[in-house]
């Protein structure tokens, strides 16, 4: 039998695209699927959408009943809304779908089956960007997002591509075992960057399979989170950088991929370097031996976990 994922939906103020995001999943050609929905206490009618799709016979029956709603009381933030549905969750393998984006029909077929020819426990996808009605978009800014993926070209393993940058694009456009999020943990307290960090401790952990059979649909409405990138963001992803290129040069690594090559950390060092000045400052800076108690004091200011 199909092992079963679990598709956790974090959902806030998406009214008016969440119901074709749950048609999305349930139009999956893999069968064994559960639903799990979190509102993040939205101030729009996107949870009364919600429950009224839940009691449908027809989804219900096309989940095996395998739905659960739950509405936050506050405002928790996409971090800890993800982990709220992954711990009530029952999947053998888990999926999060952003509310205002959109699966492919074939996406877990494809995926599982190239996680198990490859022996990995997660993987992404190609990501191809939408518009608001759901159309394909050639602008410029959505084949920029497009292009980024194209930093996976001719790199041993995916970490590589993403020593600066979110190769995964988005929460979204992952799928992992359960066994991978409790080998790494979950979901930590970043506003905006808690994906792409999520992203890279996976890298380290084990070497994703990644699928051009599929694609991760990316809407782009101009209410996206990462319009509103600031000085915030900013400060998020520095932290990210650090803590990653210490991992790498403390050899906290599992993904025997990477570690095939005994001299990954000059691998890693010519990667960062490629990407300008500023990344190869970073990544001297991760080696001070002051910098990490440095770095829990600026956590703490700014309430990053």
């Amino acid at each position: 039998m199909e092992p079963l994922i679990s598709v956790v939906i974090p959902s806030y103020n998406y009214e008016a695209y969440i119901g074709h995001a749950i048609e999305s999943v349930a139009a999956q050609s893999y069968r064994n699927l559960e639903l799990v929905v979190i509102d993040d206490c939205s101030q729009d009618a996107s949870f009364e959408r919600v429950n009224d799709l839940a009691r449908n016979e027809l989804l219900r029956e096309r989940f095996s009943g395998r739905i659960t709603v739950r509405e936050n009381e506050r405002n928790l933030g996409a971090h800890e809304t993800i982990n709220e549905g992954i711990a009530a969750a029952n999947g053998e393998y888990l999926a999060i779908l952003n509310a205002d984006d959109l699966f492919e029909v074939n996406r877990f077929s494809a995926m599982m089956e190239g996680m198990r020819r490859k022996g990995a426990m997660w993987g992404f996808s190609r990501v191809r960007c939408i518009g608001p009605e759901g159309e394909p978009l050639e602008t410029e800014e959505a084949r920029s997002f497009e292009r980024i993926q194209e930093k996976l070209s001719g790199k041993r393993h995916a970490a590589l591509a993403a020593v600066a940058e979110n190769v995964g694009i988005s929460t979204g456009n992952l799928l992992f075992s359960r066994q991978l999020f409790d080998g790494i943990g979950g979901f930590k307290n970043y506003k905006y960057v808690h994906d792409y960090d999520f992203f890279l401790r996976a890298c380290l952990y084990d070497e994703p399979a990644f699928s051009i059979e599929t694609s991760y649909l990316y809407r782009l409405h101009g209410e996206n989170s990462f319009l509103s990138l600031h000085e915030e963001g900013v400060r998020e992803n520095r932290v990210v950088w650090l803590e990653f290129y210490r991992a790498v040069q403390k050899g906290e690594i599992a993904n025997r991929t990477i570690l095939q090559n005994p001299a990954y950390v000059q691998e890693f060092y010519e990667a960062v370097s490629a990407e300008g000045e500023k990344k190869r400052a970073l990544w001297k800076l991760a080696k001070n031996p002051l910098m990490r108690a440095s770095l829990r004091l600026f956590k703490a200011k700014y309430h990053m976990d």
